[in-house]
């Protein structure tokens, strides 16, 4: 098992990187480059970065063949639909109209106050726009893991069945959607 500071095995990340070209492949897209991420005291999800290469945190390589799977489908969703990345821009449209709106508020009502205000409702209006474009990601992604020959429905329940669901209070500042729901989303196509 790696520690923080060792880097992971090769044979993971090289069996990782297959997994990443079989799933491209079966959809006819192009095969991304595949990094694993720094070590960071809070993993970041799987993402994109700018220039197509697929960012993976440390727990990935390691994770189920499913939670693989499902989050490597993911990602090249996110470059094979415009969905997310008109998600991503609609929501960073909508952050900032709020941000107009407070200031709007702060100059308005000139009290300290309504600064708590931006910590009760910016924090959450931010998560709740990353999971609208992660449940983008995913939703493309679910049609390359089908592509691929995997039921989406099945590695969902492999890959999250066992996670608990997260509080109400966890799920509003979470970034992701919850187990329940992912499992709902790729049981109903």
């Amino acid at each position: 098992m790696a520690t923080d500071e060792q880097p992971p095995p090769p044979a993971a990340v090289d069996a990782l990187r297959l997994q990443l070209r079989a799933l491209a492949e079966a959809s006819d897209l192009t095969v991304p480059d595949l990094r694993v991420d720094a070590p960071r005291s809070v993993e970041r999800l799987p993402a994109v970065a700018k220039d197509g290469t697929v960012v993976v945190p440390r727990s990935l390589v390691t994770a189920s063949r499913a939670r693989q799977l499902w989050h490597l489908a993911a990602c090249l969703g996110r470059t094979s639909s415009p969905v997310p990345r008109q998600r991503q821009r609609a929501g960073l449209l909508l952050f900032a109209l709020a941000g107009v709106v407070y200031i709007v508020l702060l100059v308005v009502a000139r009290q300290w106050t309504v600064i708590w205000l931006a910590i009760g409702l910016f924090y959450p209006l931010g998560s709740w726009t990353a999971r609208w474009e992660r449940r983008a990601m995913e939703d493309a992604g679910r049609r390359i893991l089908a592509a691929a020959g995997h039921d989406p429905a099945a590695i969902a329940r492999e890959a999250f069945g066992a996670d608990p669901e997260p509080t109400f209070w966890r799920h509003m500042i979470s970034n992701e959607p919850t187990p329940r729901e992912r499992i709902a989303a790729a049981s109903h196509p």
